[in-house]
């Protein structure tokens, strides 16, 4: 009697012990807008009267906020269960509109010491934004610093774009890039996440592929065939996106003829690192996010309120409000388990808790 207990005890710690190894963990971070007033020729800037406006709240919560902010993301990335293997930031990792070919050198390299400068534990996997290619000199400053930056945060040699695929255990990461021009893109796309048969598949593209507020900002809006294509290629893999770009944090459940669509959207730009709550969830999808906004850009309003009505008849989940922070991706793939937990500013306490797994049901 004696033995079979011992090896039940066995048995079960060995199971447990498996399980637990299985599981990791991803910090998640949406648009963070790292800038420095010096990387900027600020005559250049003075143009752009709104860019400017952004330009000093940015540098102001770059040197204000991001010390803590990051140094949290830290402490995060070291103490929780199950073990964090990586942190995925969403693209606008940067301002961008340095204004000159030797500012936009200058703001890259500053970025990249930026995010050595946090000293994770573990690596990044950073995707392109549009912020960080806009203004002369930045797509080339992007291709010099930024991607053998990837190389040397997931020790890959073999990356040469923002188009790439990198897996972690049973967890695959695809990074999307569609200022690409190449024709071949989307064949691009599927080839990598079609690349692993790893049980959790996840594309990084910063721009949206679900319209999730009145300006829908989408991938191939207006292309429809393409957008078409996409919608397929992620949901036949059965891939979570992850975006950001709206400064929001969103959860959407689109269906498709090929199976259920979950895109989760996120905000890393902090500005009060005391805030835990948002004042307006939006719960209802529908070309009412758009008519609720009639002062936005009226002239494209009719456009606008087609694309939500037309999106409105696949959607079948969504929670969408303006609320900083950060997220944590658990997998678990011994049970098919994933779970999405999302934390306000520097909190440690989430803000909600999902199981993405019951929602891809």
């Amino acid at each position: 009697m004696k033995s079979f207990l011992s090896n039940v005890i066995v048995f079960i710690a060995l199971f447990y012990g498996t399980v637990a190894a299985q599981e990791k963990s991803f910090i998640v971070l949406g648009d963070i807008h790292y800038d420095l007033i010096e990387d900027h020729d600020m005559e250049w800037l003075k143009t752009k009267p709104d860019d400017v406006r952004q330009v000093k709240e940015y540098t102001r919560i770059t040197r204000e906020i991001w010390p803590t902010f990051s140094k949290h993301l830290r402490t995060v990335s070291l103490d929780y269960r199950p073990k964090v293997e990586a942190v995925i930031q969403l693209g606008d990792i940067s301002e961008g509109l340095a204004g000159s070919v030797e500012k936009a050198d200058q703001m890259a390299k500053n970025l990249v010491k930026g995010v050595e400068a946090v000293n994770m534990p573990v690596p990044w996997i950073i995707i392109k934004g549009n912020h960080d290619i806009t203004g002369p000199g930045a797509v080339d400053a992007f291709n010099k610093h930024y991607i053998p930056m990837f190389q040397r945060q997931l020790n890959r040699q073999d990356i040469s774009s923002a188009n790439y695929a990198h897996p972690i255990g049973e967890n695959l990461f695809v990074a999307f890039d569609p200022w690409d021009n190449r024709e071949d893109l989307l064949d691009i796309l599927e080839k990598n996440l079609s690349s692993s048969d790893a049980k959790f598949k996840f594309l990084l593209v910063h721009e949206p592929v679900i319209p999730i507020n009145e300006r829908c900002w989408h991938l191939y809006r207006n292309d429809p065939a393409k957008r078409e294509r996409l919608i397929e290629i992620i949901a036949k893999n059965q891939a979570i996106v992850l975006t950001a770009h709206l400064h929001l944090y969103a959860i959407v459940k689109r269906e498709t003829a090929f199976g259920p669509i979950i895109q989760l959207s996120l905000n890393s730009v902090v500005r009060d690192l005391n805030r835990t709550t948002t004042s307006k969830v939006h719960t209802i999808y529908g070309w009412r996010l758009a008519a609720d906004c009639p002062d936005w850009q009226p002239e494209t309003l009719t456009q606008r309120l087609k694309w939500l009505d037309d999106e409105s008849k696949y959607v079948t989940f969504f929670k969408q409000q303006e609320l900083p922070g950060y997220g944590i991706l658990t997998t678990n793939p011994l049970r098919n388990e994933l779970f999405f937990e999302y934390y306000s500013a520097i909190s440690t306490v989430p803000y909600e808790r999902i199981c993405l797994s019951d929602l891809l049901k």
